[in-house]
C-alpha cells in the first residue's frame, strides 16, 4: 500500500490534467483563429466574384473592362468590407457559442465601472494606441526606405456623405464591436480560467498576427495587449470598444483630411502631431491618476498557481493548431510584401 501511494502523486495527476485541459483549449483557440481566416477569405472571394457572375451571363466571352469597375466602387467595397467583418467575427463566434453552450455573460462581459473610472481608461488606451501607431508608421517608413513595401496602397475615394459614413462604419464602429467580441470576449475569454496574463499575452498575440501584415502586426499586437488588459481588469468589453472606436475613427479622419481635402501633407502631419502631443498628455495624467488611487491596477495575477505562467505560455504556443495560425498569418503577411511590390 505504501509503495502505491508513493507512486501515485494525486498533485502531479491534477498538474497532467490541468495541462491537459489547457492544450485543448489552446487547440480550440486556434481553430476559432484559422476558422476566421478560412470565412473571412471564402466570405471576400464570394463578395466579390457575384458581381462578376453577373458580367458572366452576357454574350461576351470575358467581362470588358467597365463591367468590372464595380473592384473600384468605394460604396461597394465598403459594404463588402463591413459584411465580411460581420460575417468572420460576430458570425463565427455567435456559432462557437451556440455549440459550446457559452455564457454569453461571461464571453462578453459588460460590468458597470462607472464614467469616471472608463474616461482614465480610455484616455491611457488611446494615447498607447497613438503612440503604437506613430512607432507602425516609422517601422513602414524604414520599410520604404529599405526598398520593402509592407503593405499594399489602398485608397476610398469618397465622394460622398454616404461613403464617408460607410467609410466611419466598416473602418470605426464595426470593427470595434466585432473584433472585441472575438479577441477579448472569445479567445480571452477561454484562458482566463487559467490566468488573467495568459489570456491578456494571448489574445494580444493573436490578435496582432491576425492582421496579416509586417506594418500593422506590431501595432495591433500592442493595441490587443492594451485592451485585453482593461478587459479583465474591469470585466467589461465596454472601455475596450470605445477605445477601439476611437482609434479607428481617428485613423479615418487623418485619411479624409489627405484624401478629400486640399490640405497638404505637412499640414496633415501637423495636426496628427498635436492630436498625438495632446491626448499623450491626458493618458499620462490618467495613468498617474489610475497609479494612485487603484494601488496594483496595473498589475495581473495568474488565477491559480498550478504550473507557473511560463510553462502555460509554453503549451499554448506550442499547441499544434496555434502553430498553424501563426504559420497561416505569417505566410499571408509575405504575400501581402510580394503583393505590394507587384502592384508598384
Amino acid at each position: 500500500m505504501q509503495i502505491y501511494q508513493n507512486y501515485f502523486d494525486p498533485q502531479e495527476y491534477f498538474k497532467y490534467n490541468y495541462k491537459k485541459s489547457l492544450r485543448k483549449d489552446s487547440n480550440k483557440i486556434g481553430w476559432i483563429l484559422i476558422l476566421f481566416y478560412v470565412v473571412m477569405t471564402a466570405v471576400s472571394m464570394v463578395t466579390m466574384f457575384i458581381p462578376l457572375l453577373g458580367s458572366l451571363f452576357n454574350i461576351q466571352s470575358s467581362p470588358s473592362t467597365d463591367e468590372m469597375g464595380f473592384l473600384e466602387d468605394t460604396t461597394f467595397l465598403m459594404l463588402m468590407s463591413g459584411l465580411v467583418s460581420i460575417i468572420t467575427f460576430f458570425g463565427v463566434s455567435i456559432i462557437y457559442c451556440m455549440i459550446s453552450k457559452a455564457n454569453l455573460g461571461r464571453i462578453f462581459p459588460l460590468d458597470k465601472i462607472g464614467a469616471k473610472l472608463t474616461y482614465h481608461l480610455c484616455a491611457v488606451g488611446i494615447a498607447v494606441c497613438m503612440i503604437a501607431n506613430y512607432v507602425s508608421n516609422i517601422l513602414l517608413y524604414l520599410f520604404d526606405k529599405a526598398g520593402i513595401k509592407a503593405i499594399a496602397d489602398s485608397e476610398y475615394n469618397c465622394d460622398s456623405v454616404l461613403d464617408i459614413i460607410l467609410f466611419y462604419v466598416t473602418v470605426a464602429v464595426l470593427p470595434a464591436l466585432v473584433e472585441e467580441f472575438a479577441f477579448r470576449g472569445v479567445v480571452l475569454g477561454l484562458l482566463r480560467k487559467y490566468s488573467d496574463g495568459l489570456a491578456v499575452l494571448v489574445s494580444g498575440v493573436m490578435f496582432g498576427i491576425m492582421h496579416g501584415n509586417f506594418a500593422q502586426i506590431p501595432f495591433a499586437l500592442v493595441v490587443g495587449l492594451v485592451l485585453g488588459f482593461i478587459a479583465v481588469k474591469t470585466n467589461s468589453l465596454l472601455p475596450g470598444i470605445i477605445i477601439h472606436f476611437l482609434n479607428n475613427g481617428l485613423s479615418v479622419t487623418l485619411t479624409l483630411l489627405v484624401t478629400n481635402t486640399e490640405l497638404s501633407d505637412n499640414s496633415v502631419n501637423l495636426i496628427n502631431s498635436i492630436i498625438l502631443i495632446f491626448i499623450g498628455a491626458l493618458g499620462l495624467l490618467s495613468f498617474s491618476y489610475l497609479n494612485k488611487k487603484h494601488s496594483g491596477f496595473f498589475k495581473l495575477q495568474d488565477a491559480d498557481k498550478v504550473i507557473v505562467f511560463k510553462e502555460k505560455a509554453k503549451i499554448v504556443f506550442s499547441s499544434p493548431m496555434i502553430i498553424t495560425f501563426i504559420v497561416i498569418s505569417l505566410v499571408e503577411a509575405v504575400m501581402m510584401v510580394i503583393l505590394a511590390e507587384v502592384s508598384l
